[in-house]
């Protein structure tokens, strides 16, 4: 084994020292970028149609009555007001990725928790759970990808 040292060693040496601070950065972004993706694929399950369920009459708030198809055990719950859905947010600390309704803003309504782990009449429809499963893949890209731009010196 021989080692040879060139014009571009001090670059390798001055990554050596910066690599929990490179690997730190790298796994924040990744957590970043990961947390857009869910809410990205959550929001785009809960509007995905057709659903599942059974068909309702519903009167919108100006009165006019139109059919609603709801979701079926174990589907991601579907959208009547919008109000569940606009409350999907993410937050990235240090050390964790925190994912759900009214995470950001604590607007999230009272039946999110309802709909998420069902009630003893009404079955779960696991949205988040949903949403993580179908992501669960795009994880360890992300990870891969920011971690290892940081290290090749591309990302910071």
């Amino acid at each position: 084994m021989s080692i040879k040292i060139d014009v571009h060693s001090h670059l390798v040496v001055l990554r050596l020292k910066n690599l929990g601070k490179l690997t730190k950065s790298g796994v924040e972004h990744a957590a970043y970028v990961s947390g857009k993706g869910l809410v990205r694929s959550t929001s785009a399950e809960i509007l995905k149609k057709p659903k599942g369920g059974r068909t309702y009459i519903v009167r919108t708030p100006g009165g006019r009555k139109r059919k609603h198809r709801a979701s079926a055990p174990g589907e991601t719950h579907a959208n009547l007001t919008g109000k569940l859905r606009k409350s999907l947010g993410f937050k990235v600390n240090p050390s964790q990725l925190e994912f759900g309704y009214g995470v950001v803003k604590n607007d999230a309504p009272e039946y999110g928790k309802f709909l998420e782990f069902g009630t003893s009449r009404m079955k779960p429809r696991p949205s988040l759970q949903n949403g993580i499963r179908s992501e669960r893949r795009n994880f360890q890209n992300n990870f891969d990808r920011e971690i290892g731009r940081r290290l090749e010196g591309e990302g910071f």
